[in-house]
């Protein structure tokens, strides 16, 4: 891991109100979707295999957004994610928006993890902590 991760996301119809423009509410789908990749491709566990096998869930707690400018139809939104903080139970993740290097928005979120049965907090793994700790760093050596 050398940069920060970027997920593309193209802006596509289902995105987008009569105007062409995306529906805000549909952002927050997109973050949950890097978030997804972020885990699987760039801290190496796979997202769906901590909920399925493991039985950890990492469900939004707080989340917030500014919109700078609109995003239309065809554009590709990329998201840069950054790790602002890791806590015992929780991490907060920045995402940087832009398109063609325009930003277009900033959403901070944080995510705690669950044990799914009962849905209680609990400590992050030793092994997620030990990756979310090296993104940690790339994170504060790009700021």
């Amino acid at each position: 891991m050398d940069s920060l991760y970027v997920h593309r996301a193209p802006v596509r119809f289902t995105h987008t109100d009569p105007a062409g423009y995306v529906f805000f509410p549909r952002f927050f789908e997109m973050f949950q979707a890097a978030v997804e990749d972020w885990f699987t491709h760039c801290l190496g566990l796979n997202y769906a295999e901590q909920i399925l096998r493991h039985g950890i869930g990492f469900p939004t707690a707080r989340t917030e957004c500014d919109f700078m400018r609109p995003c239309r139809l065809g554009e590709v939104l990329e998201l840069r994610l950054v790790l602002e903080q890791v806590g015992r139970s929780s991490m907060t993740l920045r995402f940087d928006g832009s398109v063609h290097g325009e930003a277009r928005l900033r959403a901070r979120s944080v995510l705690v993890a669950i044990e799914m049965q009962h849905g209680r907090p609990q400590p992050i793994a030793s092994v997620l902590r030990e990756r979310l700790q090296a993104y940690l760093a790339l994170c504060e050596a790009h700021a």
